[in-house]
């Protein structure tokens, strides 16, 4: 299910990202919008997981509680990464590549900040959009760079 922004907030973020877009370099607007994420990981903290399957459960009622979708994680032994497929994040337009995921590098510092709360997290690990699995749906890759 894609989610949109509620009614009173969609021209206000539609003409936020024009504005960006158009007065930032798409580089600098990421790195913009992975510290907005980085800040909300912080102000929706998580209790300590003792199992991916626990984290995941704790992710996704933190995206519950504000609408942002849900999570599904595959653990990639071999490539030592994290893949998190993400269904449902809110679209602020058709802006964004893939279309519609304009949020992507929000969701990217969010999960970030998310990872880090935990003990014994590694601070250089780091999460990249890799692209869509779907209409509505962003994969990224959470490890190594």
């Amino acid at each position: 299910m894609q989610s949109s922004p509620a009614p009173q907030w969609r021209s206000f973020l539609r003409a936020l990202a024009a504005e960006l877009d158009a007065s930032v370099e798409p580089a600098r607007r990421d790195a913009m919008l992975r510290g907005i994420g980085r800040r909300m990981a912080a102000m929706l903290p998580l209790a300590d997981a003792t199992s991916l399957e626990t984290l995941e459960l704790e992710i996704n009622d933190a995206l519950d509680s504000i609408g942002w979708g849900q999570v599904a994680f595959d653990l990639q032994e071999d490539d030592h990464c994290l893949l998190l497929t993400h269904a449902g994040l809110p679209r602020v337009g058709t802006g964004g590549d893939p279309p519609g995921a304009w949020l992507a590098p929000a969701l990217e510092g969010l999960y970030e900040g998310w990872m880090a709360q935990q003990p014994g997290s590694e601070p250089s690990l780091t999460a990249r959009l890799q692209g869509s699995a779907g209409a509505g749906t962003v994969v990224l890759r959470y490890g190594r760079e």
